[in-house]
């Protein structure tokens, strides 16, 4: 639709612009069709994968290309190392691009460096939805592709707006449902949780662009996206100036669990969109 209305406004022929319009059907239209998980009443990821499974610990280990010239680390099973420490396995311990084992890490405490991972069930892999909810589900909304009268739209709204499903908090939307399984993982050793959780403006500035849209629009939903755009403007806006009063910036990200700004400070780029959110 963008690129039709672009087109439309550059003068290019008729049939380029109806071309463009075509395409933005189809992939809406492909949207539903690949994406839309209804049992879960939410979009997904689609993919070969496993949703269930546990997280087990793992040595983190150094393998090397056969020159040395480059390195990587790598997570072992605690099964698998111990059986390659006593010689009871042949199974390669390295990926194929980095086959040569050179050592595991230590802690600094004089243990080995170990890493949590999560281990699929093999027998459950297949071509299935990826069963995660965060921005990643809200994506159709965000971007304000599903027309004012789409029932999925009520569903979507439902998910952003039930504190019971997580993605919700007083402070923002999370970027992970407080109930997912990778919820405030770290995302490596000593490497906190990016994407996992915390709350990011640029993403938020997105639903409540969205909000605003599907509340200025007729629709069954109308009265929703206002409700919701209130709200979450309300407590975005808030949570933001309680944490530059406190400390005197903008920050990079804010926790999920209690609003506090973290990471990189003073962060003046998307966070900004703050002033855009209050107009």
């Amino acid at each position: 639709a963008v690129m039709a209305r672009i087109s439309e406004h550059a003068g290019a022929p008729k049939s380029k612009v109806e071309e463009y319009r075509s395409m933005h059907e189809e992939l809406v239209t492909s949207l539903d069709r690949m994406h839309w998980d209804q049992d879960r009443k939410r979009y997904c990821d689609f993919g070969f994968h496993s949703n269930e499974g546990k997280y087990a610990p793992h040595v983190v280990v150094k393998c090397g290309t056969p020159d040395g010239s480059n390195s990587v680390e790598h997570a072992l099973s605690v099964d698998h190392y111990q059986q390659m420490q006593r010689g009871a396995t042949k199974k390669p311990p390295c990926p194929k691009d980095f086959p040569k084992f050179l050592f595991p890490l230590g802690d600094g405490q004089g243990g080995l460096l170990m890493k949590e991972k999560f281990v699929p069930k093999a027998k459950e892999e297949r071509d299935q939805f990826v069963d995660h909810t965060g921005y990643v589900s809200l994506f159709p909304l965000l971007l304000r592709l599903l027309p004012p009268e789409s029932p999925r739209l009520a569903d979507v709204l439902e998910l952003l707006g039930d504190p019971s499903r997580g993605i919700w908090s007083d402070y923002g939307l999370r970027s992970l449902a407080k109930g997912d399984k990778m919820y405030l993982r770290d995302n490596a050793p000593g490497d906190a949780p990016y994407w996992r959780g915390p709350i990011w403006i640029n993403c938020n500035f997105l639903a409540v662009n969205a909000l605003r849209h599907y509340a200025a629009v007729s629709g069954p939903s109308q009265a929703r996206a206002a409700e919701l755009l209130q709200k979450l403007s309300d407590n975005l806006v808030s949570n933001m100036f309680e944490n530059y009063k406190r400390t005197g910036y903008f920050w990079e990200q804010y926790n999920p669990s209690d609003g506090v700004g973290q990471r990189t400070h003073p962060f003046n780029g998307w966070s900004s969109l703050v002033v855009l959110i209050m107009s």
